[in-house]
């Protein structure tokens, strides 16, 4: 308990003077006489009538005492912490991305979540509103349907954190008195250059670390196809030593099994040689208990053999047609647009049907960008997807987030680079690596209309990249990344939540997936593509292609978020780029749990005037009593319990 104004408390001095009177006061007990001509001398006050008489127990003293302690903490302004709020308009966004299954707290941080949203709401003022933004995928064990939350006047789900936090920046806005409250465990980051309301809290959840998981799980094939090689590789987030058993399944089937003893922050990996040729799917699972169980599988299928087709156009680079050509199941076709009389510059017009990829090295079509992925490198001018603002001398290279997928294995460090294209990030892309010094983009990716792009803004020729052991695998995750490793241009491995575009075969005129909990979705293909959304499931997903001959083929879902899956939470929320875009920012980059004060004054008010009613029908219980006996029907119901304290 605190107080606002402690200096009440010196009204303290209060309590003894009302003792004392009590002291001081004369006490006489009273009698009948006939005649007070003989008493007129002994009734008189003088100063020796003993006015330091025994205190006998008093109930009014004791009610006098009460209705001065009351209203002395009350002026004092007691008040303890807690999450309430006392605006007009509560905005609260609720994290349900995968980390909020975890079971530090019981049954989950999604239910405890839940249940602190329904206490700020149950504090609100009668007139004021709630809304609940969800945010983040949700998994089949979790799901914000299990718990209630038919309290809120709106509900309102989104699938990114971003999107949620967009849409309570705009209700925000619209009203004054309005306070954004964010519950999650803090494993998200605010998006760059995003304006939240002056109003905004963040309330942490959970409390535990104890969580391993399978970080990465692969499984390639030898160049006959005899057998199968896997790498697992198993991480512990706790802060505290582990031993778990991992167990590799064929088809449902257990292959092997191994007892791993892992150190607290440290990763593991193991290699699985001469896995089943013929297996289908294959299965790593970590067995034991930990606070998360969703990343503590993950799946696998043998990579398809169908060849990539790859178009470079280019007027020479010796660097990237070498390392293309050195990439598995590539099948490159180059294009010269200077000395090329089937690629007029104005137009590409070469068949584009078996295309999955297109390469423009320092050269772009003067129109319509071709069909399919696209990859750009060292654009000389704007197109409809990307706009050049200008060079960059001398930029030095730094990945945005150390983790990227992009950019596994990738070192970028003392990388020299003479001249960059300087690109506005566009709405499709995200920034892979930017210039540490601009923070101007240099490696672009996203989706834009159902197709995969990267753009990288500088000529390889003019960089040591290509000197690198750094650039043939930055150039194999891109191809994984715009190409994947299939006829359909499906992944082998899909982030949960995410859209999946699958290339549909011209005479397919349905694609048919079976989620793996069984469930089967029918898609009808535009403009030769299909796009499948529903990913929140972890486990194997198979596609097929109504009236085609193409193959069937399959892709997985895993958890292979480090993000989500070190639960440790944290107390702060981290902002990608404030930029004083947040009004009480003044240069932070985190917003922090900021408890409101509870004041207990009322109360405490409303209690003293209750015992100041108790104590004045106390002191005049007769009088009060002679007034209650001229009502028949109230005499009759409380007469033997006014007898009663008379007679005391």
């Amino acid at each position: 308990m605190n107080f606002l104004a402690p200096l009440a408390f010196a009204l303290t001095a209060l309590l003894p003077i009302i003792v004392a009177l009590y002291f001081l006061k004369l006490r006489r007990e009273e009698q009948r006489v006939s005649s007070t001509y003989l008493w007129r001398t002994l009734v008189r006050d003088t100063a020796a009538n003993a006015p330091w008489q025994r205190l006998k127990p008093n109930l009014l003293l004791l009610l006098q005492l009460l209705i001065l302690i009351a209203l002395i903490i009350a002026l004092a302004r007691p008040f303890t912490w807690s999450d309430s709020t006392a605006s007009s308009h509560l905005i609260i966004v609720l994290d349900t991305s995968p980390s909020m299954s975890a079971t530090d707290v019981k049954p989950s941080r999604l239910a405890e979540a839940v249940a602190t949203a329904q206490r700020l709401m149950a504090g609100l003022p009668t007139s004021s509103h709630a809304t609940l933004i969800t945010a983040g995928s949700q998994s089949p064990n979790l799901s914000i349907s299990t718990v209630p939350v038919s309290n809120f006047q709106s509900l309102i789900s989104t699938g990114d954190f971003a999107s949620a936090l967009t849409m309570a920046a705009a209700l925000a806005a619209r009203e004054a008195d309005s306070e954004v409250a964010i519950l999650s465990d803090s494993h998200v980051t605010l998006p760059p250059n995003f304006t939240l309301p002056s109003r905004v809290r963040f309330i942490p959840i959970g409390s535990g670390d104890n969580n391993q998981a399978i970080g990465a799980f692969s499984v390639q094939g030898d160049a006959g196809g005899r057998s199968l090689s896997g790498f697992v590789q198993v991480v512990n987030y706790g802060s505290s030593a582990a031993r778990r058993r991992l167990s590799l399944y064929a088809d449902g089937r257990l292959w092997t099994a191994r007892e791993l003893t892992l150190l607290p922050n440290q990763s593991q990996a193991i290699t699985l040689a001469d896995l089943p040729a013929n297996a289908r799917t294959l299965e790593a699972q970590l067995e034991g208990d930990d606070l998360l169980a969703l990343d503590d599988r993950a799946w696998a299928v043998p990579p398809s053999n169908a060849a990539i087709s790859v178009r470079l156009i280019s007027a020479g680079n010796r660097f990237l047609e070498t390392a293309l050509r050195l990439m598995p199941n590539v099948e490159l076709t180059v294009h010269n647009p200077i000395s090329d009389t089937q690629l007029p510059t104005s137009n590409l017009q070469l068949p584009t049907s078996n295309i999955q990829l297109t390469i423009f090295d320092s050269f772009v079509p003067t129109d319509t960008l071709p069909s399919g992925n696209l990859l750009f490198i060292a654009p000389p001018r704007s197109t409809d997807v990307f706009t050049l603002t200008g060079r960059i001398d001398a930029p030095v290279s730094a990945p945005v987030v150390a983790d990227d997928p992009l950019l596994r294995y990738v070192d970028l460090r003392d990388v020299l680079v003479q001249d960059a294209a300087r690109v506005s990030l566009p709405a499709w892309g995200r920034a892979v690596i930017v210039d540490s010094k601009s923070g101007s983009p240099l490696l672009i990716v996203g989706e834009d209309g159902g197709r995969r792009i990267a753009l990288l803004a500088f000529d390889l020729r003019r960089s040591d990249l290509p000197l690198r052991v750094a650039f043939p695998i930055l150039l194999a995750n891109l191809l994984d990344f715009l190409a994947p490793g299939s006829a359909a241009g499906i992944p082998s491995n899909v982030e949960p939540g995410r859209p999946l575009s699958i290339v549909v075969p011209p005479q397919a005129s349905a694609v048919s997936l079976r989620a793996p909990d069984g469930q089967q979705y029918r898609i009808t293909p535009q403009d030769g593509r299909a796009v499948f959304a529903q990913t929140n499931q972890l486990g194997v997903y198979e596609v097929s292609f109504e009236a085609s001959t193409a193959a069937p083929t399959r892709f997985t879902v895993n958890l292979f978020d480090a993000n989500e899956s070190n639960i440790t939470p944290r107390h702060t929320l981290q902002i990608a780029d404030c930029k004083l875009q947040i009004a009480d920012c003044s240069n932070q980059s985190t917003i922090s749990h900021q408890p409101s004060a509870n004041e207990w004054w009322l109360q405490l008010a409303w209690l003293a005037f209750a015992l100041l009613v108790a104590e004045w029908l106390y002191a005049y219980r007769g009088s009060v009593a002679r007034v209650l006996e001229s009502v028949p029907h109230v005499v009759s119901r409380v007469r033997p319990a006014l007898n009663r304290a008379t007679t005391k």
